[in-house]
């Protein structure tokens, strides 16, 4: 019986190592799908995610103080090396309902198997990317909310509290032209 064992494990070890490279490259190639299906070419221009929240859902929503939020893909990281899967900058600003102000800064993100993890530069916390049927983006910020910053100050948004922790994001090119027209109009 110890004979079978041995042989068993044996067989069971080898089948493991010949089939554990094909898992890893599986994987691999999952989450290059994954990128190249939210961030390559879409809209046949710079990759783009934004929402923009009427006054009928803004007065629904008295809590909730976005009134416009968008992400956009960055060409290269700031090391000038380009975009891929395992790690690629975005740029990530937001308007309140309060002012015309935008407030933004970079992201540093990386793909999952499933989702985009992203941490806000200079300490402004994380959140997720996770894909929805249709092509768009649910972004839900991490435990510790996020800080963003804007030429009259910086701004929070909890991660506990409010409705400022979900946003349903679409594929758009509107809203991030007026954010980048902001931010290049030297606005900042």
């Amino acid at each position: 019986m110890g004979t079978f064992s041995k042989l068993a494990a044996s067989a069971i070890g080898a089948l493991l190592f010949s089939v554990l490279p094909n898992l890893t490259l599986a994987i691999a190639a999952t989450s290059d799908d994954l990128f190249n299906d939210y961030f390559s070419n879409v809209l046949a221009g710079t990759p783009c995610f934004a929402r923009t929240y009427d006054d009928a859902q803004l007065n629904a929503h008295p809590d909730q103080r976005v009134r416009a939020i968008e992400i956009d893909l960055s060409k290269s990281n700031s090391d000038s090396t380009p975009n891929s899967a395992d790690r690629f900058e975005l740029g990530f600003a937001l308007m309140l309902r309060s002012g015309p102000e935008w407030f933004g800064q970079s992201a540093n993100c990386k793909t999952n198997e499933t989702d985009f993890e992203c941490y806000l530069e200079s300490d402004g916390g994380v959140f997720r990317l996770i894909p929805q049927k249709g092509g768009g983006l649910r972004l839900e910020t991490g435990e510790s909310g996020i800080s963003l910053e804007g030429s009259n100050g910086d701004i929070e948004l909890s991660g506990k509290n409010g409705n400022d922790r979900v946003f349903d994001l679409v594929p758009s090119k509107e809203e991030c032209q007026a954010a980048s027209a902001y931010f290049e109009g030297g606005n900042e």
